[in-house]
């Protein structure tokens, strides 16, 4: 069962050649003439939702992508827009972190902020539209317990006490500010966020970047990188394509003098966590569809076989139908003991009236809408699965 490929034909025409501008041997050229106001405006749309305004931005400006005025005034405004909205998340990131701080409660900033911050050329080249913040298991509830004191709201109650320090990949509270803040306690959903080895992110002190002259935490680069390759290959589907320029620019810097040691415990830790199809799907994809030059770690990516378990729960997330309850029930097995699987299924199956309120019924309901869920999703994953789709 092959993993399903997605191809640059699922984007608007020449976001994946904007999306690699910059880069050494990018995989698709830019139009050569301004395309039409109908085509660009598709391209605004999908350099705002793939989060890579700045690099339309800087086409535009640089001449790599002709334009009317009309458009590079419209590429302007979108990349401006953004950079609104990056600079009040920023300011709200650094209340949040110093009202956890002062609690006790240490957290790396993730994704967006960390990334923009730490791996691309100009922070102005990566935006995000909310925050993202890996919260230590053993302190999660009272992570929650702090923030929602201070007017942050839950988006889905927990489904049994406990549920969030020992299972889920994490929860998503909101502030009367009105933006999203992700709470991770692993990478993912799912069987491959249970692989990840939470101890070693934390072992650490991460790495220093500061915010209007604020020191923060993220990851370090090797554990930037692993988690890059999770978000770009497990994330959205069609792939985001900023999430596999994250990816590109972390190759970037394994390659540079001194990345030799995190190359080594970046291949250490995939094959250690047993996460490499994850990673060599992520980097091929990066590859392929952005560009780059070749070298051991993306020669390592397109030679790399996964085997068959790991082709199914790659499968479970290279689909725009992907289902919650699909990956709910593929993490059963990985669970570690009996009782942690009973527990699990338990919370799921009959979760607290919070949890279904407005969504379910009842719990036979949710059960049945599950199990109706799981059937879809394998039917349309063997229909689809073939090899080369």
């Amino acid at each position: 069962m092959a993993r399903m490929l997605c191809g640059a034909g699922e984007y608007p025409a020449g976001l994946a050649a904007v999306a690699a501008h910059r880069l050494p041997e990018p995989a698709h050229a830019l139009p050569a003439r301004p395309p039409s106001d109908d085509a660009f405006d598709a391209l605004v749309r999908g350099a705002a939702a793939h989060r890579v305004t700045g690099l339309l931005a800087a086409a535009v400006r640089e001449g790599a992508l002709p334009t009317t005025a009309e458009q590079a005034r419209r590429a302007a405004a979108a990349h401006r827009a953004g950079q609104l909205r990056v600079l009040a998340l920023e300011q709200q990131l650094l209340a949040v972190t110093a009202l956890l701080a002062g609690h006790g409660l240490g957290v790396r900033v993730l994704k967006g902020a960390a990334l923009a911050h730490l791996d691309h050329p100009d922070p102005a080249l990566r935006s995000f539209g909310d925050l993202d913040l890996l919260v230590r298991p053993a302190e999660i509830d009272r992570v929650v317990a702090v923030l929602s004191a201070a007017g942050f709201r839950r988006t889905l109650a927990e489904p049994r006490p406990g549920f969030d320090r020992r299972f889920d990949k994490g929860l998503t509270m909101v502030p009367d500010a009105g933006y999203e803040l992700d709470l991770h306690r692993t990478f993912v959903l799912g069987p491959w966020g249970r692989l990840v080895d939470l101890d070693a992110l934390w072992s650490g002190p991460g790495q220093e970047f500061t915010v209007a002259g604020r020191p923060l935490r993220a990851l370090d680069r090797p554990h930037r990188f692993l988690h890059a390759c999770f978000h770009a290959a497990l994330g959205d589907w069609p792939l985001r394509l900023g999430s596999l320029r994250d990816v590109a620019e972390l190759l970037r810097g394994l390659r540079s003098p001194g990345g030799a040691d995190d190359t080594a415990r970046v291949r250490a830790a995939a094959a250690g966590w047993g996460v490499e199809a994850v990673v060599t799907a992520a980097v091929a994809d990066a590859h392929r569809l952005l560009g780059g030059p070749d070298d051991a770690l993306t020669g390592w990516a397109r030679g790399f076989v996964p085997s068959r378990r790991d082709e199914r729960w790659l499968a479970l997330h290279t689909r725009a139908d992907k289902t919650f309850a699909a990956q709910a029930l593929a993490t059963v097995p990985v669970l570690p003991r009996w009782r942690d699987r009973a527990a699990y299924l338990y919370a799921l199956a009959l979760p607290q009236r919070g949890y279904t309120a407005g969504r379910h019924r009842t719990p036979a309901a949710r059960l049945a809408y599950a199990v109706a869920q799981v059937r879809a999703g394998r039917s349309r994953r063997g229909a689809r699965d073939e090899p080369g789709g």
